[in-house]
């Protein structure tokens, strides 16, 4: 028995009187494409966070009661527990959120070329059904999850091409993928040429793209120079600077601080500025 089935084996009547109060982690765990339903979800939450509520204040009240007495000791590690499993909650909660947030900037990235070549698939006249089975086939990625997804409910659960679009529509994490998929909706529903109205999509979604480009390609540039302005000048000036009032002071402590700034504090920021660069870039 894996672990979800285990929790909710466990908590999953718990799981069921809470679960109206976090509606929100419902939508996000369908976006995020997790394969766990909302009860199971949110019992492996809760089994994970009594689990590390009982080890961490027998643990926390085990090293405590070498410096305070026992009272104090559990006193002290129950609040300590207390506010770690409150962490673990809130990181448990947040992560659908996360992961959603992930596949909707991969599907924003590839969706101007993912609807140019659906535009090639609709010029060839095939059925709509067809159309995302086909797309799906080709493609890669998590725009092709969400074309299997249209395509199996067609298949597997028999629905319509407007109820599969709709259904998709509501639980994917991309708002301009979302727009689409409610525009073919509309584009079959009204008897519009559906061919026409993906090149349209395209030729905003291309223009868009390469004006993220471009405004990603500025701000490199403007990262680059502060990067190269105030740190490595700043460093190479603090570093001369602090030799040069060493030898005038005698200061002892110069090299201890020297070797922090090179071998720790650099590194930092050079790591900081290469994850910031990674966060802002379109092709993350």
């Amino acid at each position: 028995m894996n672990y979800a089935k285990t929790s909710y084996r466990i908590f999953g009547n718990y799981a069921k009187m809470v679960k109206d109060y976090f509606p929100d982690v419902k939508a996000n765990l369908h976006k995020a494409d997790m394969k766990f339903t909302f009860e199971e979800y949110l019992s492996m939450t809760l089994f994970t966070v009594m689990i590390l509520f009982f080890i961490e204040t027998v643990t926390i009240s085990f090293i405590l009661a070498f410096f305070f007495n026992i009272i104090e000791s559990v006193v002290l590690a129950f609040i300590l527990s207390l506010g770690i499993s409150a962490g673990v909650f809130f990181m448990f909660y947040t992560y659908p959120s996360a992961v959603a947030s992930g596949r909707a900037k991969k599907i924003n990235t590839a969706l101007p070329f993912a609807i140019s070549y659906l535009t090639s698939i609709s010029s060839g006249k095939m059925a709509p059904q067809l159309m995302f089975k086909a797309f799906a086939d080709f493609e890669e990625g998590e725009i092709a999850k969400e074309a299997k997804n249209i395509s199996r409910n067609i298949d597997v659960f028999g629905m319509t091409v407007r109820e599969a679009l709709r259904r998709e529509a509501e639980r994917t994490p991309s708002e301009e993928f979302k727009d689409i998929l409610y525009g073919i909706t509309t584009t079959i529903t009204s008897g519009g040429d559906l061919t026409l109205y993906l090149k349209e999509k395209t030729e905003e979604l291309m223009r868009n793209y390469r004006r993220m480009i471009i405004k990603y390609s500025q701000d490199l540039s403007l990262f680059v120079e502060v990067y190269l302005t105030l740190i490595i000048t700043g460093a190479i000036f603090f570093i001369v600077l602090s030799s040069i009032m060493a030898v005038i002071s005698g200061g002892l402590g110069t090299a201890l601080i020297q070797s922090f700034v090179v071998f720790i504090l650099l590194p930092l920021i050079s790591i900081g500025f290469i994850i910031l660069i990674k966060s802002i870039s379109p092709l993350e």
